[in-house]
């Protein structure tokens, strides 16, 4: 086995030579840690980091939502109000802000080559099994919650076009919107596996390139210059970037030079992100989120790096933590974007918290994602139950 799979790797070595845009450390010797994964009898080797990321993606998640609720947000209006929060509630939300982003880097990480373990009606069935159906039922189920329970929701009339607007409006909560942008990414993820394997690498590449340019790079300096420039390449599908990019850095390795480079440009856009915001804010006396959003410089580009620095030291992790844990808990992640928010809605209903606290708005977001992922296990073992969380 392990023979196997050293061949497989030294195959792909082949193909990453070969690719225009990505340099990579040729002749590099394998080392323990690379060959720490588990093939699962797929062509595609998907190595446990993305288990972590998966995890630290829904704890971020969450912990962004209660800092969110009880501080960040409020400095919109009330900024004099709140400004002795703001420092903590910044270096949160800007430190946290790779969350979505890191899901969408482990979709393109691991479906972008799906056609090699399935084919396209496996492929729908598992995505409307682990998304669609969810998302459909939570709407329904947390709808009668808000309005019987929380009593913080209006009731609808049951029509079509009231049901249609409560599932595409989001009139639960903002999160299903993140996942009604997976749903357009699936859709669109199948056009892209089948690309004849030896040119993926070029044909990703050159789209990642594209969409950086048209849809991060030039929309952030528009806005950076104050330039009144006109959009012309906006499209609505610009979250595509990270697919291309989550699957360019989980099948390459980089040269360790050009891994250096992307990880200072990561860490510039961290601080572009926090301290951008930071005087910004400052200086109007408000929430001012140019430097802010998944498809801005800082964001993208911090969000990837981080991605590539997991996937090259978690290895260090592994030694202390066995995979299969890992694992276990990044398959429960899901189920925390379903359930989190209205158990903070629940937490801040029937317990007397103070939302402005670092407690509530760090260590609580953190205990409700725990809390999240000991119910989704728990959900995982009952029988119709356990295809509401994926």
């Amino acid at each position: 086995m392990l023979n196997e799979q050293i061949s497989k790797l030294k195959n792909i070595n082949k193909i990453e030579e070969k690719a225009p845009f990505i340099i990579i450390k040729k002749d590099k010797k394998l080392t323990n840690e690379e060959l720490k994964f588990e093939d699962n009898k797929n062509p595609i080797i998907l190595l446990h980091y993305i288990s972590l990321v998966k995890i630290l993606s829904a704890f971020s998640v969450v912990i962004l939502h209660t800092n969110g609720i009880g501080v960040y947000w409020n400095f919109k209006n009330k900024y004099e109000i709140y400004k002795h929060y703001f420092i903590s509630a910044n270096l949160i939300e800007c430190i946290l802000n790779f969350a979505v982003p890191l899901f969408f880097l482990c979709i393109g990480a691991t479906l972008l080559g799906f056609n090699k373990r399935y084919g396209l009606k496996i492929y729908f069935i598992k995505r409307i099994n682990k998304v669609a159906i969810p998302l459909l039922s939570w709407n329904i189920i947390l709808y009668f919650y808000k309005v019987y329970v929380l009593k913080n929701q209006k009731k609808i009339k049951f029509t079509f076009e009231e049901l249609w607007n409560l599932y595409y409006g989001n009139k639960i909560y903002n999160i299903f919107g993140s996942i009604h942008s997976f749903i357009l990414v699936y859709l669109i993820i199948p056009l892209l596996a089948f690309v004849e394997e030896s040119k993926k690498i070029k044909i990703y590449s050159y789209c990642f390139i594209t969409l950086f340019i048209t849809q991060v790079l030039i929309p952030y300096l528009i806005k950076i210059f104050h330039l009144n420039l006109v959009l012309i390449y906006q499209i609505k599908i610009g979250h595509l970037i990270y697919i291309f990019g989550g699957y360019i850095i989980h099948h390459y390795r980089f040269h360790y030079f050009y891994k250096i480079i992307i990880y200072l440009i990561g860490v510039v856009g961290l601080l572009i992100l926090s301290f951008g915001t930071k005087i910004l804010t400052i200086r109007y006396k408000k929430t001012i989120i140019l430097h802010k959003g998944y498809l801005n410089f800082p964001c993208m580009v911090y969000s990837c790096s981080l991605f590539l620095f997991i996937k090259d030291n978690c290895y260090l992790l592994f030694r202390i933590i066995n995979k299969k844990y890992i694992n276990k808990i990044g398959s429960l992640t899901m189920g925390s974007f379903f359930l989190h928010f209205p158990l903070i809605d629940t937490y801040i209903k029937y317990f007397k918290i103070n939302k402005l606290s670092l407690k509530f708005r760090l260590f609580d977001g953190f205990f409700i994602c725990c809390i999240c992922l000991i119910i989704t296990y728990i959900f995982k073992k009952i029988p119709l139950i356990k295809y509401l969380v994926p």
